[in-house]
């Protein structure tokens, strides 16, 4: 079990492989995972999805043929509705963003990893976005495919939703601000700060060591802003210790604007996400 604040959710697979979950688009959180049972690649997938397709390809016969890559996002999104994790709320596909790391092969034992990263109700109340970070599995643990898709679903009511876990939105931001104290590291600066978690950013204004101001976007726009996708966030408020540094030398965030600044900040920003990891 998986405790997200006042709710408690159980992301596990049942004794004949489905997921115990919520339907509506409040039984989501951000955190939550779920494993699905295996699924053989056979030589009847092969024909099937070649004769579907059309794609008969050389590199689809043959003694060493690959399955077409779209063969991997149709295996993800059958064993994803195999968990049994989303029902009638669901109104539609929104996105997919996926990426090819190697190749299929009749014989392969697929098995697919989802997280939830993204949690995000619409301006109208009554629904709200799902994003799954969803990751297809090699019999030996390797990532084959993966990526996020995220789906729209019918909300029970209009809110308010747990901020802890809404990375890049304002509510997000002014929850981190409420326990913040980087007064000594931003005593002489002033400025702007951006964070940005996919397609969401909040911008922080600062004044003499105090946040004075969250908004979507600061008058003059942010002296620099740190990104990252909602599955690096998430990695950051589960890690036992802050893996800000280790992340951010890995090349995991992204930084625009006037990155002298950001370097200027390295404290203060690794006691921001302190604060997040606290809130979440």
């Amino acid at each position: 079990m998986t405790d997200l604040g006042e709710r408690t959710v159980v992301s596990a697979t049942t004794s004949d492989g489905t997921a115990e979950g919520g339907r509506w688009f409040e039984d989501f959180a951000v955190g939550q995972r779920w494993t699905s049972p295996p699924r053989p690649v056979t030589d009847d997938d092969l024909a099937t999805f070649t004769r579907l397709s059309g794609d008969d390809h050389p590199l689809h016969a043959g003694p060493d043929a690959m399955l077409q890559g779209p063969f991997g996002i149709a295996v993800a999104m059958g064993l994803l509705q195999g968990l049994g994790i989303h029902g009638e709320a669901v109104l539609g596909l929104l996105d997919t963003h996926w990426a090819y790391r190697r190749p299929i092969r009749v014989g392969d034992v697929l098995t697919l990893d989802v997280t939830i990263v993204r949690c995000h109700r619409t301006s109208a109340g009554d629904r709200g976005v799902v994003t799954r970070h969803m990751r297809l599995l090699a019999d030996d643990g390797t990532t084959v495919q993966d990526g996020t898709t995220s789906a729209l679903l019918a909300a029970r009511g209009t809110g308010p939703d747990p901020a802890g876990r809404a990375f890049g939105t304002v509510t997000w931001a002014e929850t981190i601000t409420a326990t913040l104290d980087v007064a000594e590291d931003l005593a002489s600066w002033d400025g702007t700060i951006g964070l940005r978690s996919g397609d969401d950013e909040v911008h922080l204004r600062v004044y003499r060591g105090r946040v004075i101001d969250v908004a979507r976007r600061a008058p003059r726009g942010a002296t620099f802003v740190l990104g990252a996708d909602a599955a690096t966030w998430l990695e950051i408020v589960e890690a036992p210790e802050n893996p800000f540094m280790r992340l951010a030398m890995a090349g995991r965030f992204t930084v625009t604007g006037d990155g002298y600044e950001y370097l200027r900040l390295t404290s203060a920003l690794h006691h921001l996400v302190d604060a997040a990891r606290e809130i979440a």
